[in-house]
């Protein structure tokens, strides 16, 4: 007998959920069932025997979100997808695939797409180790747009920490967290999915990467085991806008590793300026959170 799935979308009001589940309705391995986790205020999800949306009743937290489709999943595993996502017709298959062959939890693929600049850009900034032309493998973290998970191991660890309010760091979080109890994180780029967010200006990229950065030096102190001593994060806790003023050196630094470690990135050498930009975002983002860290230890001093 194999394993049942469970698909769980968390959404809020997305404008593309129902071509998000016509893209799963028809899988070449149908889940078993799937579960629209939030609000739906256009009537775009359309309930059956495969569907069914669970309202929160307001807005929620996608960690949240993910939570209570996890509670009403009865799949042994848990494949979460975005609303904003449109899954391969083969993604719970090759999903699938890496779980039958004994990972725990795998994250699949981003499809570049060459759309609009800066929602490609922002793919490419925000998921470089995740798009489809990258090889498969552990990785150190995985994100939650793609990602499934044994059920039974998700309810052990308690599923995603609900005190992140955006949809950024609680994928990471519970990441660590199950690297800190011994699971690998595999990746399969085999199982893709096109990511067709609204971030569409030089604005929306430099709001998501910043908030990336803001999370990232939250999470930083708490898994010093897993991360060492982060240069860039650990010489600037004491004066964070140093974080600020060596930004624009740091960028072009991240931007020349990124093509060392990424070789592929060399064939999007037209979203260098945007990816600059987005790894300065990244920096005032940490420097933003290092600064109130430090002065909320000094009020209480």
């Amino acid at each position: 007998m194999g394993l049942s799935v469970s698909v769980v979308i968390p959404s809020l009001n997305s404008p593309i959920i129902d071509q998000v589940l016509s893209a799963l309705r028809v899988q070449s391995k149908p889940p078993d069932e799937i579960l629209v986790v939030g609000l739906d205020a256009a009537g775009l999800v359309e309930e059956d025997a495969q569907i069914q949306f669970v309202s929160t009743g307001r807005p929620v937290s996608p960690a949240c979100a993910r939570n209570i489709g996890a509670h009403r999943a009865r799949g042994d595993i848990i494949c979460y997808i975005d609303a904003d996502c449109i899954a391969a017709p083969d993604w719970v298959e090759r999903l699938l695939e890496r779980h039958a062959q004994g990972a725990q939890i795998v994250g699949g693929s981003i499809l570049v797409e060459r759309g609009n600049y800066w929602q490609y850009c922002d793919n490419l900034a925000a998921f470089t180790p995740f798009l489809s032309i990258s090889p498969p493998g552990a990785r150190p973290y995985l994100p939650s747009l793609n990602l499934s998970i044994r059920r039974a191991l998700l309810m052990q660890f308690n599923g995603f920490d609900e005190r992140f309010r955006l949809a950024s760091g609680e994928d990471t979080d519970l990441c660590f967290r199950l690297r800190r109890a011994g699971h690998t994180l595999w990746f399969e780029p085999r199982a893709t999915v096109a990511h067709r967010h609204i971030r569409a200006s030089p604005g929306d990229l430099w709001r998501h990467l910043y908030i990336y950065g803001k999370v990232y030096a939250e999470i930083y102190p708490q898994y010093p085991d897993l991360l060492g001593v982060w240069r860039r994060i650990r010489a600037s806790m004491a004066f964070p806008g140093a974080l600020r003023i060596l930004g624009p050196a740091l960028t072009v630094c991240d931007f020349v590793e990124r093509l060392i470690r990424w070789p592929y990135i060399w064939r999007y050498l037209d979203a260098a300026p945007a990816l600059l930009l987005a790894s300065l975002a990244w920096y005032h983002g940490a420097a933003a959170t290092l600064q109130l860290q430090n002065e909320t230890v000094a009020d209480k001093v």
